[in-house]
């Protein structure tokens, strides 16, 4: 019976936590660079050709840079690195355009970003959650007695008692070898 070590637990919980919310959450992310790629032609659209031309170097590439919407500054991220303007991927510089948040593009955005930021508490709520349960028992028997539902992602850390692969070994011809057993072998003799 194997007995749960603080490690375990954690490795558990990630499991329980990744096979609830990886999907989910890499989706989200997509959605968001999707959304990003569309404030960024938004941005820059209009002027890639000219950015474009001019020498190599000129101009930073970036997979990321900085908008305000509504007074806040976000992260937008593109699916690669894209000429931006000089200075757009420093937070503590200038942005690279200021919305006032009522924007199609802007609107899309924060909706993405917002559905990436409940996603992400949720995974923590529902960590919090999990964590008391697993606390609470001490082997895998009690787990599975109070969360047998679980077993089918846990079972995989559970360590099943190795059984010993005895060499096969002709165990008469030992006997025989040793004068095995004792008592035979001195009623024999006599």
């Amino acid at each position: 019976m194997s007995r749960l070590t603080k490690s375990l637990r954690e490795a558990m919980l990630e499991t329980i936590l990744s096979h609830a919310f990886d999907a989910k959450q890499k989706n989200a992310k997509q959605q968001k660079i999707i959304a990003g790629e569309k404030v960024y032609q938004d941005i820059y659209g209009s002027h890639l050709i000219a950015m474009e031309s001019l020498p190599k170097g000129f101009l930073p590439k970036s997979s990321a840079f900085y908008v305000a919407i509504s007074g806040q500054t976000h992260t937008v991220q593109c699916s690669e690195n894209r000429l931006i303007g000089k200075g757009h991927y420093d937070k503590w510089s200038d942005r690279a355009k200021l919305y006032v948040g009522d924007e199609r593009v802007a609107i899309e955005f924060q909706k993405a970003v917002e559905l990436c930021n409940d996603l992400e508490s949720q995974r923590k709520s529902m960590s919090r959650e999990i964590s008391p349960v697993l606390e609470s028992v001490h082997t895998f028997k009690k787990l599975w007695e109070v969360w047998p539902e679980s077993k089918s992602l846990l079972e995989k850390f559970e360590e099943k008692p190795t059984i010993a692969i005895l060499p096969a070994v002709q165990v008469n011809k030992l006997n025989v070898a040793l004068g095995l057993p004792v008592s035979e072998v001195k009623e024999s003799q006599q």
